[in-house]
Formats: C-alpha cells, structure tokens, sequence
C-alpha cells in the first residue's frame, strides 16, 4: 500500500513538472520575476537589520564613527586581555611539557580561539573605520534621519520589485494556463469517440475549468511565493547566521517535527483534492442536463426533484470543500506551532549565554566569544523575519497539493493514446469513386457484450442505400464505424479497396458529411454555420446551398436574415430550422460521401416534400447512406438494408422492399 500511494506521489510530481516544463517557453520572464524576487528577499533582509544601529548606536546617544571607535578600543582592551592570558598558559602549558595537563590543554584552546576571534573583531571594524569618515552624519539624530532615510527608501524599492515580480509571474502563469487550455483542446479534439463518451461532457468542461485553474494557481505560487518566501527566508538565516550560526542550528533542530507533521498532511490533502475534483464533475454534469433538458424538466413539474439532486450534489461537493478547508486550516498552526519551539529555544539558549556571558551552551561551542544583548536582540529579530515567510509557505504547500492532483487529471485524461489512429504508416486516403465495404464487422462498446454480428455490405460509389431497423439494432453504430469513431473489433471496412485502419481519420472525414435527427448548430450566424463545413466557400455557394435545403423559405422571417445569431446551440430557431441549417451545410460541404441520419425528422410535411425533391438530384453524384423510418425518404435510395440485433437480416432494392412492405406509411407523422 505505501509503496503504491508512493508510486502515486511520484506520478503526481512527473505531470506537474510537465506542466512546469510548458512554462519554460517564457524563460526569459522567469529570469526577470526571479531576479526581483531575490531583490525582495535580500531588501527584506536588509529592512529587518536595521534594528541594529537603533539597539546598538543611535538609542545610546552615540554615532556610528563613535561606535565604531568605541568597538576598536574596547576590542583592542579584549585582545591584550586575552593575548596576556594565553601567554600565561603558554607558559604553564610548557611547565609540565612532559605530562600536560589536559584541562590546561583544552583552556589554551579556547584562549587562542577567542584570541584570534577577538583580533577578526578587530581588524574588521578598523577596515570599516577606513570609509565611515565623510559618508555618514556627525551626530546620533542626523544618523537616524539617514537610516529612517534609507528605510523608506529600502522599502519603496521592495514595493516595486514585489509588484514587477508578481506581475510577471502572472503573465508566465496567464499564458502557460492559456497554452495548456489550447494544447489540451487539441488534444481533445484528437480523443477517441469512446473515450469522450465514457468521460461525458462534464468531466471534460471540469478539467478544462477547474482543474487548468488549480494548475495555474501551483504555477502562481511556484513561481511567486514559492521563490520569495524562501529568499526573504534565506535573508533572514543568513543575518541570524552572521551573529550565530551554531546557535541558529540548535534552533532549528526542533523544526523537522513540523515538516513531518505537513507532510503527513499533505498526504490525506491529496486524496481529499481528488474527491473534491471529482465533485465538481458531478455538480457540472447536473447542472449541464438541467439546463439542456429545462423545457423537459418543465414540462413534467420536476423542478423539485432537481432541485433536491442538485442539493444533494452540491451538498456533497460542501463536505468534500469542508475536509480540504479544514486540512487548510491545519497547516498553519502546525507551522506556528513550529516557529514558536523554535523561538523557545532560541530564546532560552540565547538567554543563558548572554545573562552568564557564555560560549558554550550544553559543553557545545556555540560562539567564539560571548553574545551582547543588542546581537541577541537582532538574533531574535531575524527569527520573527524567518516565520512570516514560513507562515506563507504552509498556504503554498496546499496548493501546490492541489496542483499535483489536478495535474495528474490533466496529463492522464488528455495525453493518452488514441486507439483510433492511421497505421504506420499511414496510406494515403483515395478519393471515393468505387465502393465502401464491410468485411465480416463485428463491434463491441464493452467487452463480451457486441452490438453488431459479422456485418458484410458493399456499397457502390453514387448509390443511395437507406438502412432501416429498430432502436439499438446497430445503425447508429455502423455509422459511427464508417466515418472512424471506432474501429471494428473484428472484421474491416474498405473505402475502395484501401482498409480504413491505414488511412487518417480526418483526412478519410473530408470526403464525408453528417446531417444526424438532433441537428447541431454553433454559436454565431446562420451564414456562418453554412459554411461551417466550407469555410472559404463563395456567397454565390453558399445561397445555393441554403436554397436547396430550403433555407431560404424562413430566411426572410428572421430579424437579420443570414446574419441573424443563432444563441446557443442553436435554441433561437426552430427544430425544423435548424434542421435545413444543418442540410445546408452538409450539401455545401459537396460530400463524396453524404450520411443522413433522420435528416428531415424536425421538417412538417411540405418542407419535407420540398427537401426531398431538391435532394433527388444532389444524391445520384455521391454515396449516400439514409437512416430513416420514412417511406418517402426510402423512395429516393436505390436499395434497403433492414437490420436486426445488430445484423443484416434483409438486402434488397428499395422498390422491392416498398413492394413488399405495404404496410409502412408513407409518412409516420400521417400514420399517427
């Protein structure tokens, strides 16, 4: 089990370090956020340091040429002091050559140490000393008027490097979320049929909202916060480190407690992030068959039962919000919690040192010589520096959590294979002048359980053949089969002689048009979904095409005529508007390969007299394969194959078929 949810952790880092990568293209804008960013952290620094000349110079009425000279004579004093004392062990130590004293051994170290700490000391203030003269202010109050001075100015500058920063990073992250939109759209476009039913239209509409967003925001803060908070915190360790490295290491020893306990956290957060997305597919997917099926949800009074599945839905999606909120909201303290033991043994450890005016602490080392109160004081400065970014870093972790999760969604939906690809490699897609044929077809959507039976059918370029047969009895499929939104699972299917699996799908789709019973329309106007199939067609084509479908009988009704928008999917118009809409694009479209699936079903019976007439002569220069339940529409196809069970029960002419077969009316809007 640990090593599967390990493997999980890994696989989860590898997609988001992908989406990382996408970033990367913008590389020079990275370059620019970080530079700011360790100008953030290297001024934040430097604004918590000036507490020192406050404690140390200027609130002793002192400026910093006195102070400096002050340090030079008091460390001048230090160093005879300790140069006399160690010339006097030197001297005992060389008394008793033959058998040393080990106690006197081990006191002459530390005398040379703290000797040799105190002459550094020393030299470091009078190389100091050297420059200090004509830069800085002559009294205690116009050296504070400099510092307030550069204080302000410190932190203008933080300012303007914090928004530079943020800035840029928004637009690495605005345009890597854009890039990866369009990458994944295109690949959405290139998914299996199968897959995309099988995932549904919400799951789809989740990741390319929610979980893009998530990404985005582990990118904002990977490359915003999670740069610089570490550099405000590594300005702040660096100072601490200057008074005391030995004792910062001592205090640091209690902060792994408070990374084990995140990380144990963010463990559970993970899980909790992949129910939560899943959530919000299932609060999508209501909502998006609420408002496609209102007029039906309506017209049967189920407005409350809606209303409770959302609830229900949306009250789901709650408690999975609440487990990630209160996992938020543990991190914090956690990190607090941390800081403070942390403050605590500084505090206590810094106390003792300086009250007893120590260098060891627990028979450790931990200065050369001892500690003033006005170092431990910036000491302790530095550490309060240290926790406001490591505060911030426990909300960057959540996110981060998020990031991975939603990544791994992403990269796993959209970066998988399709099945239905040309073989490699691919042969080139002849132009359709012979005949498609099924060689003993067998498919199925789940395994064991096919829909179609050793199908076998020719069908010659330029005949019209209508496929007829109950629901499910395969028609829909074979369809889907013909035009490679799946492949058999047995069986071929040729397109003059040249298998359908070596030919790319979208190329083998240009030869083909689709008009289905639920006729689909696009945002925009009606002339633009004409030409949808066509785009650069003329305006001379175009009219021809609307007047063949008859398009132009309602054309003149409508507000702006061709220019009129058709709303969403098309709901501003009619079915049977929508439906010539639909035809005429197809006829634009000059199809080798015309496919009608209950193409006329949402037309009154005089627009469809009228359509069919003007089809009569569109479909003798094309394979035309009609899906229909209407006797009219089987008088214009040379030939009739009725399915059942998902098999070929009947092959015949279609006037033979219609002799045969008085009983199937000739409209089954007049039958009723």
């Amino acid at each position: 089990m640990e090593i599967s949810q390990q493997g999980r952790s890994q696989n989860m880092m590898r997609h988001f370090l992908q989406a990382i990568s996408l970033s990367l293209r913008y590389k020079w804008t990275i370059v620019a956020s970080l530079f700011n960013a360790v100008l953030v952290g290297i001024l934040w620094g430097a604004s918590i340091s000036a507490v020192y000349p406050f404690v140390e110079v200027i609130f002793q009425g002192a400026t910093v040429e006195s102070w400096i000279d002050e340090r030079i004579d008091e460390g001048g004093k230090r160093v005879a002091k300790l140069a006399a004392a160690t010339a006097e062990l030197e001297e005992k130590v060389a008394a008793n050559e033959l058998s040393p004293d080990p106690r006197l051994l081990n006191e002459l170290a530390l005398k040379r140490d703290r000797l040799h700490a105190a002459q550094g000391t020393v030299t470091r203030y009078r190389s100091l000393r050297l420059w200090v003269p004509g830069l800085l202010p002559k009294t205690p109050f116009g050296t504070l008027l400099l510092l307030m001075g550069l204080l302000v100015a410190a932190t203008i500058a933080k300012g303007i490097c914090l928004v530079l920063n943020v800035v840029l990073v928004s637009r690495v992250v605005n345009r890597t979320v854009m890039d990866m939109r369009r990458i994944f759209f295109r690949l959405a476009l290139t998914m299996d049929q199968k897959r995309i039913e099988q995932l549904g239209t919400s799951a789809l509409m989740s990741h390319f909202s929610h979980n893009v967003n998530m990404v985005g925001s582990g990118l904002q803060a990977l490359y915003g916060r999670c740069v610089r908070e570490p550099l405000k915190m590594i300005a702040c360790f660096v100072g601490a480190a200057m008074i005391s490295w030995r004792l910062l290491v001592l205090s640091m020893l209690v902060a792994p407690l408070g990374f084990i306990c995140i990380y144990a956290l963010g463990k559970r957060m993970k899980k909790a992030a992949r129910k939560e997305m899943g959530g919000w597919a299932v609060v999508l997917q209501t909502l998006m068959e609420i408002f496609n099926g209102i007029r039906l949800v309506r017209i049967f009074g189920r407005e409350r039962m809606e209303r409770h599945r959302f609830r229900q839905d949306t009250k789901t999606l709650y408690r999975m919000s609440m487990r990630m909120a209160i996992y938020d909201s543990l991190t914090s303290p956690i990190t607090e919690l941390a800081g403070i033991l942390v403050l605590v043994v500084a505090v206590l450890g810094g106390a003792h040192l300086v009250l007893n005016q120590e260098t060891h602490l627990l028979g450790i080392r931990i200065s050369d010589q001892p500690l003033s109160s006005s170092a431990l004081f910036v000491f302790y400065a530095m550490l309060a520096g240290i926790s406001d970014p490591a505060r911030k870093m426990s909300s960057i972790y959540n996110q981060l959590v998020r990031a991975t999760t939603a990544s791994q969604g992403l990269f796993t939906t959209f970066y998988k294979e399709p099945e239905v690809t040309a073989a490699a490699p691919s042969k080139a897609v002849p132009l359709h002048s012979k005949s498609i044929r099924l060689d003993n077809v067998c498919f199925a959507y789940r395994p064991m359980k096919r829909v179609l039976h050793n199908v076998t059918l020719e069908i010659p370029f330029g005949q019209t053949i209508a496929i007829l047969g109950e629901n499910g009895c395969g028609k829909s499929t074979l369809i889907g089969l013909l035009v490679r939104f799946y492949d058999p699972v047995v069986g071929d299917i040729y397109l003059d002689d040249t298998n359908l699996r070596n030919v790319s799908p979208r190329k083998l789709r240009d030869q083909i048009a689709l008009v289905s019973q639920d006729p689909l329309l696009f945002r925009g106007t009606v002339r633009d979904n004409i030409a949808y199939g066509a785009a650069f067609a003329s305006e001379e084509q175009i009219m021809a095409a609307a007047k063949t479908a008859h398009v132009d009988r309602f054309i003149d009704q409508l507000p702006n005529g061709f220019e009129t928008e058709v709303g969403d999917q098309g709901k501003s118009l009619s079915g049977g508007q929508r439906q010539r809409i639909t035809l005429a694009r197809a006829i634009l479209a000059d199809p080798r390969i015309l496919i009608l699936d209950e193409a006329t079903s949402q037309l009154d019976i005089e627009a469809e007299r009228d359509v069919r007439e003007s089809l009569r002569g569109f479909l003798g220069t094309r394979t035309t394969i009609m899906i229909t339940h209407h006797r009219a529409m089987v008088e214009l196809a040379d030939r009739v194959v009725v399915m059942d069970r998902g098999r070929i029960v009947r092959d015949l002419p279609a006037q033979e078929y219609l002799d045969t077969c008085p009983q199937m009316p000739t409209n089954d809007r007049d039958a009723a």
